[in-house]
């Protein structure tokens, strides 16, 4: 399965970062990426500063045949479209598409690590994938979703929230 994530917290032109997300669907078909599945879309906490405004993500599992880096390329030109800068590390943005897995391939290299490094750490991304596919297993960690989210604190889990 290859999955991206999608999140958006801040409004682009008149879109509240729910229609960024929901509009996102639509602009990654037209780059010829098949979305198979998604998930509900999720508010969560922001990270890592809590003043900025609430985050909402959601999941997507897709089919495509562009290899790794051609996806990267065409997610990193759907973010521009919606207006995505590129200040600093975790700031507030309009769109934010990242891939979470492709297959079973575990790549690492300086611009695109597969699956994401960080994945298992961040429940905005690991409880919406859970709406996809419970049974999915992490290429490196060998674990479920369902292990996983066991492994957080039901305080991270309960700064998640399914909205729609």
């Amino acid at each position: 399965m290859k999955i991206l994530a999608l999140g958006s917290n801040l409004r682009y032109k008149n879109n509240s970062p729910i229609k960024n997300i929901e509009l996102a669907y639509k602009c990654i078909e037209k780059f010829d990426i098949k979305i198979i599945n998604k998930s509900n879309i999720y508010k969560s906490e922001p990270y890592p500063n809590k003043f900025d405004p609430f985050f909402f993500n959601s999941v997507i599992s897709i089919n495509t045949n562009f290899k790794p880096f051609e996806l990267l390329k065409n997610i990193l030109e759907i973010e521009k479209f919606f207006g995505r800068i590129r200040k600093k590390k975790n700031c507030p943005r309009t769109l934010d598409i990242d891939i979470i897995c492709y297959d079973n391939l575990i790549l690492k290299k300086e611009k695109l690590k597969i699956p994401h490094p960080l994945l298992h750490k961040r429940p905005f991304v690991i409880l919406p994938m859970m709406d996809l596919d419970e049974n999915w297993k992490h290429p490196v960690l060998l674990k479920t979703i369902k292990q996983l989210i066991r492994e957080f604190k039901p305080e991270e889990l309960n700064k998640v929230k399914k909205i729609k």
